[in-house]
């Protein structure tokens, strides 16, 4: 026996120090309903747990922005429904207005409803908001001015026309249909037709006369050696143009064939391309983007840039505007993974030279590796429509693009910021005087369409049907985005139920068993209490040997 050391009440306090911490665990456990409050409690689950949690929240979150995103196209859907309303009455006045019964004052009422209407499309395109965002007007940020073809291996259908020495032979009835992947777009010439006897300013109303009649569907410009180029925003076999109507007397060809073209089918051979447009200097604030890399722009002489490394000044260093030519050369010469950049199909690796001939407002995209991965490179400039990105997943990059079309009065036709404006149809005209306002003032900036005479009246009714057609395509498209965000919210719910299963077992606590692990522990703690006593006294018994 032993009185300097007592083993047994080490060993009884050990036990029960050991027991006691135990059961502050399972306390600890009970209380908060984790498994594990603290790294040392599972280092590795813990880890596991915090990134399942970012996922969860972040999931959480992503749903709510799906919802948000469904409420802004519900929002937009609405509002188009009201303006598809207001259409199918224009179109009706306009039948009304064609038929041979009506008189001048009946006509005059119908034009006044006609105004009123128009302007009440313009209130409500430039009018509704979401959370502040005009939805229905169109893009409002900074232009890049750019007209984009995506990277194909096939080709968009080309002409390119020289222009007849002298214009001045255009009477008001003549007019140039030009046919775009089957679909005709007038172009009445009246606007080159008022110019006075200055070829310059005929060949400019006759380029805008065209592009307004184009719309997005191909663009038109004016190469260095002033020929006329018509080049479809559509790519591959099916695209094609086919000029008709007073060709004689606006281009000098030498048959029909010169005004025709088709474009060139996907291949699986080759190096896929694609081209950005420049009409303008990009405005400053504007940007591109090139695959992964966005190209800025900006004025040095009214901002310091911060932003990306890929900056393009649009300015000299004496604070003298660039030429657009300037622009394309200095982004040709910028090194992009996976592309060569040049200029209207001229790559320098190539060793070919720039001409005259060429467009020198044309930066072409060609990507490095053959075949259709090309077409995987991304290219974008400012987009015309309302877009914005919702963000439907927990990570970076699992953005969804929205985009919304513009229904203003003008961009559906049914109006014009001018009185010899081009509806798109012929004999359709738009009215002497200004009647329209853009809905949140009460000045007349635009014309309506024409319906005062039975002519008029009867081409504006297919005027309103194409106005029709395009919010019809506009609603179904945004239609078919909300049904597919439904299935993305689904989704994205469903897939939070379930991580938060798997990190319920890696966190939480089985309160079952860790209340039977307590019952024991409790058990064990008072019975080590009870031993360590009992050992305590046991060095007692020594002083019975002492004969005490």
């Amino acid at each position: 026996m032993r009185i300097n050391h007592n083993i047994p009440a080490l060993n009884a306090h050990r036990l029960l120090s050991r027991n006691t911490n135990k059961s502050a665990g399972v306390l600890e456990r009970l209380s908060s309903g984790k498994r594990i409050n603290k790294a040392a409690d599972d280092a590795a689950g813990m880890a596991i747990s915090e990134k399942m949690k970012a996922q969860v929240r972040g999931l959480r979150k992503a749903s709510q922005n799906t919802l948000d995103g469904i409420s802004l196209i519900q929002t937009a859907e609405g509002a188009m429904n009201e303006v598809h309303s207001m259409l199918q009455r224009m179109r009706e006045l306009a039948v009304q207005s064609a038929n041979g019964t009506s008189q001048d004052e009946d006509r005059k009422a119908i034009q006044d409803e006609i105004n009123q209407l128009t302007s009440e499309v313009n209130r409500i395109a430039n009018g509704t908001e979401f959370n502040t965002r005009n939805i229905l007007k169109g893009n409002e940020a900074p232009n890049s001015n750019t007209t984009v073809h995506r990277m194909s291996t096939g080709k968009p259908a080309q002409v390119t026309l020289e222009l007849d020495d002298d214009l001045s032979s255009l009477e008001n009835t003549d007019t140039l249909s030009i046919w775009i992947d089957g679909e005709e777009k007038i172009v009445n010439l009246n606007k080159v037709i008022s110019e006075e006897e200055d070829d310059d300013k005929k060949e400019a109303a006759l380029l805008d006369v065209i592009n307004k009649a184009l719309g997005d569907s191909a663009e038109a410009i004016f190469t260095e050696s002033n020929k006329l180029q018509i080049t479809t925003t559509s790519i591959g076999g099916n695209s094609s143009i086919e000029v008709t109507g007073s060709t004689d007397k606006v281009f000098d060809v030498s048959g029909p064939e010169d005004l025709e073209a088709t474009g060139k089918a996907e291949s699986d051979t080759g190096n896929a391309e694609g081209s950005f447009y420049f009409s303008d200097v990009p405005e400053p604030g504007s940007r591109i983007i090139i695959g992964n890399e966005i190209i800025e722009f900006y004025d040095s002489s009214k901002e310091v840039y911060n932003g990306t490394n890929r900056a393009i000044d649009i300015v000299h260093e004496n604070g003298t505007k660039k030429d657009i030519s300037e622009i394309v050369e200095f982004i040709a010469g910028l090194q992009i993974e996976g592309v060569k950049l040049g200029i209207d199909g001229k790559y320098p690796v190539e060793g070919t030279t720039i001409t005259n001939e060429d467009v020198h407002e044309r930066l072409t995209v060609k990507a490095d590796k053959p075949g259709f991965a090309g077409h995987l490179t991304y290219l974008e400039g400012t987009l015309e429509d309302f877009n914005t990105n919702l963000q439907v997943g927990p990570n970076q990059g699992q953005g969804f693009r929205l985009q919304i079309g513009d229904i203003r009065a003008e961009k559906l036709m049914i109006s014009a910021s001018e009185p010899d404006g081009n509806p798109g149809v012929k004999g359709a005209s738009f009215t002497n005087i200004p009647n329209v306002t853009d809905g949140l003032s009460s000045s007349m900036q635009e014309y309506a369409l024409n319906v005062s005479t039975e002519e008029a009246a009867t081409a504006a009714i297919t005027v309103y049907n194409n106005a029709i057609d395009k919010v019809a395509e506009l609603r179904g498209a945004l239609g078919a985005i909300q049904n597919r965000l439904e299935y993305t919210a689904a989704n994205l719910d469903n897939t939070t139920e379930n991580l938060t299963a798997a990190l319920s077992r890696i966190e939480d606590a089985d309160m079952a068993l860790e209340m039977s692990e307590f019952t024991k522990l409790n058990i064990l703690t008072q019975a080590g209490t009870s031993m360590l006593a009992q050992a305590n006294q046991q060095p007692q018994m020594i002083l019975q040997l002492l004969g005490s």
